[in-house]
């Protein structure tokens, strides 16, 4: 099964700032729409991902961004 590109950069994502809970609190997200974006049982709306790609986009040019 292929991981949906939500979930990847979610984690990713949370590879740069030291984690979920540390995601969770820069996305004012929920628990529960951490959990479900996460999974992939949902997608998070535009203006979430915008801010996930931004964090990436950020740790890169800073030299931050974790393999792929």
């Amino acid at each position: 099964m292929v991981e949906p590109v939500e979930s990847r950069v979610l984690r990713r994502a949370a590879r740069v700032v030291g984690g979920y809970g540390e995601l969770q609190a820069r996305l004012e997200a929920s628990r529960e729409d951490m959990i479900a974006w996460i999974r992939g049982a949902a997608m998070p709306p535009v203006a979430i991902f915008v801010k996930l790609i931004e964090i990436l986009l950020d740790a890169a040019e800073l030299g931050r961004a974790p393999p792929v």
